[in-house]
């Protein structure tokens, strides 16, 4: 017998369940990678939220030396699988705050690099700015996370064990891949 919430959130079609996971897998390299390429640049990231001119001096450096844990934390859970709704969800919120953040800094004119993947921070005045590229590739990853929140259900994720009924964990999936 499946509970209702696990019928909801779980995709029965193969087709959905593996476009799940390949977002899933998608979005936890991405911010993998981001993390990992931040973390080292302490300097890098504190020019990078600085660059923004948005929050208040007392909360750079916090968000400078966190924002890279958080990714990387981020990244960790959607590779294994778990708790993804939430993991989507926060990502979401993570990409609408950098769409946000981006968006302010063209609307008043800063001429910034992002520090998406890099340390960032204000550019010189010759070199161009990449806003529109930043702000399409993060609404892409902002629609990717939030299908994700939708439909978490994917092949090859801890999820998947948790979130069976007590009852249905005794019997083998028919798809050896499954979890």
């Amino acid at each position: 017998m499946n509970t209702i919430a696990y019928r909801l959130t779980t995709p029965t079609q193969p087709a959905s369940r593996g476009i799940s996971t390949v977002l899933r897998l998608a979005l936890g390299v991405v911010w993998l990678v981001a993390g990992l390429l931040k973390v080292n640049d302490p300097d890098g990231m504190l020019r990078s939220v600085r660059a923004f001119r948005i929050l208040p001096e007392a909360l750079v450096q916090p968000v400078a030396y966190g924002v890279p844990f958080l990714e990387i934390a981020l990244g960790v859970l959607l590779i294994v699988g778990l708790a993804v709704r939430v993991t989507a969800l926060l990502s979401a919120l993570m990409f609408a705050a950098y769409i946000t953040a981006i968006v302010s800094a063209a609307a008043r004119g800063l001429r910034i690099d992002c520090g998406c993947f890099s340390s960032g921070g204000d550019l010189t005045a010759d070199a161009p700015t990449h806003y529109t590229s930043e702000l399409v590739r993060d609404s892409l990853l902002l629609a990717a996370a939030a299908l994700l929140a939708w439909r978490p259900g994917g092949y090859l994720a801890v999820d998947r064990i948790l979130d069976k009924p007590v009852n249905d964990r005794s019997r083998s999936d028919t798809d050896g891949l499954e979890f």
